[in-house]
């Protein structure tokens, strides 16, 4: 009873965000509530990304790129995830949005009225921002201070979930740690290419 509940009020809000969205009819973006524009902005965002984004990240390129300001985007973020179009999960202690099926397919029904500049302009900026996640995801490095006062800084590499490289330096002091890692966020492909062809050779 509780699951059809929800699947009822999961497609009475889909059927509230068309209405809404298309009050008055015409284009998308010449009418209707400009608060259900900006949700389809950002739904399309994590449509056209397709990898799970955290709350820093797409806040930083939403910012830069001046789609909106930090308070709409924040208000946004938090409606669309109460009304089940986006969802969170936690991966390393960071929550992490997913666009839900329920996402999917408001995007899918008003995808053509969307004007194509716009849809350019999204698909170009946050195909540099899934380059980015994606690196870093694969390339990781942190650093800790040991009981001994030292730090130790780790490198990792990971290839479909497989640790390839992992590499742990002690060093006397926090400075050095944050320069180790400066260099290794800055280049982490160059880095891990060295390490492996002197290993190799």
């Amino acid at each position: 009873m509780i699951q059809l509940t929800k699947k009822l009020l999961n497609c009475i809000i889909f059927c509230l965000y068309y209405v809404i969205i298309l009050k008055g009819g015409g284009n998308l973006f010449d009418s209707g509530s400009i608060l259900a524009k900006n949700k389809l902005k950002i739904l399309y965002i994590f449509y056209t990304i397709n990898i799970p984004i955290n709350n820093t990240d797409i806040t930083k390129f939403v910012l830069e790129k001046d789609y909106m300001d930090y308070f709409t985007l924040q208000k946004i973020l938090n409606e669309l995830k109460g009304d089940e179009f986006l969802t969170i999960d936690k991966v390393d202690s960071k929550d992490f949005y997913y666009l839900t099926e329920n996402g999917k397919k408001t995007v899918d029904m008003f995808i053509d009225k969307i004007p194509k500049m716009y849809r350019e302009n999204v698909e170009d900026n946050f195909k540099f921002l899934k380059k980015e996640i994606e690196k870093n995801r694969q390339l990781v490095g942190h650093y800790f201070q040991r009981k001994d006062k030292d730090y130790t800084v780790i490198l990792q590499a990971f290839e479909d979930d497989i640790t390839v490289f992992n590499l742990s330096v002690n060093v006397p002091d926090e400075d050095t740690a944050k320069n180790i890692m400066k260099k290794w966020k800055e280049n982490p492909d160059k880095i891990y290419s060295e390490f492996i062809n002197i290993l190799f050779k």
